[in-house]
C-alpha cells in the first residue's frame, strides 16, 4: 500500500522522532520539573529569520494563518505565542498580532495574565492588550493559579497577588503552583503542603510530596513512599519503593521494583507482579511482564494482553500501539483499529492523530482514516481546532 511504513525506513524515522515525537502539552506542578517541562525559549545566539516558517491550519488540512513565522506555540485561550527575528508576541486565531514581538519569552494566558521575560532577563505580567500590570522585576515567575504567582529572588520563593505585591515572603528553598488552593513548597526540613496564605497545611518533613489525588497524598519518608489523608496521618505506612497517585480507587506500587496495585485501606487488588505499571486513563493501567505490554483494568484484570512492544496511555479512548517496530491504532477493548502500519504515532487530539508515513507525517481519525495526508514539512497536534505546520517551500 501507497502509505505503508517498511522496516526499512527506521532510521530515518527515528530522527524524526527525535525533532518531533513530543505531543504537544505540559505540566509544571513540580519545582524540579519545571525547567524540562516549561523552560524559556531556547537563547540563541543569532535571530535571523527561520528558513521555513510556521503557519497554522485547520481540521481540514486547509491553512488559515499563512506560514510566516519564525516559531509558534499552540492556541490557548484564542491566542497563539509567535516568533519574528527572536521576538515572541501574541496573535489571534485571524492571525491578526494582538501584541507586537518584542520579548525574550511569553508564556500563555493564565487567569488573564501571561508572564514575559524581557532582553533584560527579568520577568513580569502583562494583560491581554500587551500592557504590564506587574512589571518585570523578577528573576524568575511561574504562572498565576489560585490568583497567586511562584517568583523567585536569590534563589528562594515566595509568591504574589495580581497587584504585584508579595503576600507570601520569600521562604522557601522549593515551590510549586497552586493546585485545588494547595502548593507543594520546601524548606530545610523537606516537603510540605501550604495553603493560599502560605500556612504549612501538611508539615515539610517529607522527601517528596503529591498533590492530593481521591483525598489521598502520596509521599516519601526515609526513602519509602506511603499515603497521607487530607489531616495529615498516616493511612498506608511507608513501605514502598515506589508509587503512584490513586486513580478510581487503586494505585500502583512497587517492592523491589515489581509492581502491583493497591486499594485505599493499602491492601494488595494485584500483587507485584510487573516490571513496569502506569496509569493509562480510563480506569485502565499499562503494564510490562517480560519485555511485553499490555493492560489491566482498575481490578487487576487482564482488558489486553502483554503481547505488545509497547503501548502508549489512552486518549480519547484510542491507545497507540507497537509491534514489530511499527504502529497501530487500538480501542479500549484492545480491539485493533489499524494494523501495526505507522513509522511513529502520536495520541489523539480533537479527534485526530499524527501518524508517519513514508511521506512525512499527516493525520487520521478514530477509524484510521486518512483525513489530512502528508504535504507539510512539520506539524503539531491541534488545540482549539487548530495545528501548527511548518512549510520547505
Amino acid at each position: 500500500m501507497k502509505h505503508l511504513i517498511t522496516p526499512i525506513l527506521t532510521l530515518m524515522l527515528l530522527f524524526l522522532q527525535l525533532i518531533a515525537c513530543k505531543n504537544d502539552n505540559s505540566d509544571a506542578t513540580s519545582n524540579e520539573n519545571d525547567k524540562a517541562q516549561t523552560s524559556l525559549p531556547s537563547k540563541q545566539s543569532d535571530f535571523g529569520e527561520a528558513r521555513f516558517k510556521w503557519g497554522f491550519m485547520n481540521s481540514n488540512g486547509i491553512i488559515t494563518i499563512a506560514p510566516q513565522f519564525d516559531d509558534t506555540r499552540n492556541f490557548a485561550g484564542s491566542l497563539a505565542a509567535v516568533q519574528l527575528k527572536g521576538n515572541w508576541g501574541f496573535i489571534n486565531k485571524q492571525g491578526n498580532m494582538m501584541i507586537e514581538p518584542q520579548y525574550k519569552g511569553v508564556w500563555d494566558f493564565k487567569e488573564g495574565l501571561a508572564r514575559v521575560e524581557t532582553w533584560d532577563e527579568k520577568m513580569g505580567f502583562i494583560n491581554l492588550v500587551g500592557k504590564f500590570i506587574i512589571p518585570a522585576t523578577f528573576d524568575e515567575a511561574k504562572d498565576f493559579s489560585y490568583g497567586l504567582a511562584r517568583v523567585q529572588e536569590d534563589g528562594i520563593f515566595g509568591y504574589i497577588n495580581k497587584e504585584g505585591e508579595l503576600v507570601i515572603p520569600y521562604n522557601f528553598s522549593a515551590a510549586s503552583d497552586f493546585v485545588d488552593g494547595r502548593a507543594k513548597a520546601k524548606r530545610l526540613a523537606g516537603y510540605g503542603l501550604i495553603d493560599t496564605t502560605g500556612k504549612f497545611i501538611i508539615p515539610d518533613q517529607y522527601e517528596q510530596i503529591a498533590f492530593p489525588s481521591e483525598k489521598l497524598i502520596r509521599a516519601k519518608k526515609e526513602g519509602k513512599f506511603g499515603y497521607l489523608n487530607l489531616k495529615g496521618e498516616v493511612v498506608i505506612p511507608f513501605r514502598f519503593d515506589n508509587a503512584t497517585d490513586f486513580f478510581d480507587g487503586v494505585a500502583a506500587v512497587a517492592q523491589e521494583s515489581i509492581f502491583g496495585l493497591i486499594d485505599t485501606k493499602g491492601n494488595y487488588v494485584k500483587p507485584p507482579s510487573f516490571e513496569r505499571m502506569w496509569y493509562a486513563e480510563d480506569q485502565k493501567w499499562i503494564v510490562q511482564k517480560q519485555g511485553k505490554y499490555g493492560v489491566l483494568n482498575n481490578k487487576g484484570e487482564y482488558v489486553i494482553p502483554a503481547i505488545y512492544d509497547q503501548i502508549l496511555p489512552f486518549s480519547e479512548n484510542r491507545a497507540m500501539y507497537m509491534s514489530n517496530n511499527l504502529w497501530g491504532i487500538m480501542d479500549g477493548n484492545g480491539k485493533k483499529i489499524t494494523p501495526a502500519q505507522y513509522g511513529l504515532a502520536w495520541a489523539f487530539k480533537e479527534g485526530l492523530a499524527r501518524v508517519a508515513f513514508y511521506e512525512g507525517i499527516g493525520f487520521v481519525d478514530n477509524q484510521g482514516n486518512l483525513v489530512i495526508p502528508p504535504q507539510y514539512m512539520e506539524v503539531r497536534d491541534f488545540s482549539e481546532g487548530l495545528a501548527r505546520v511548518q512549510v520547505g517551500r
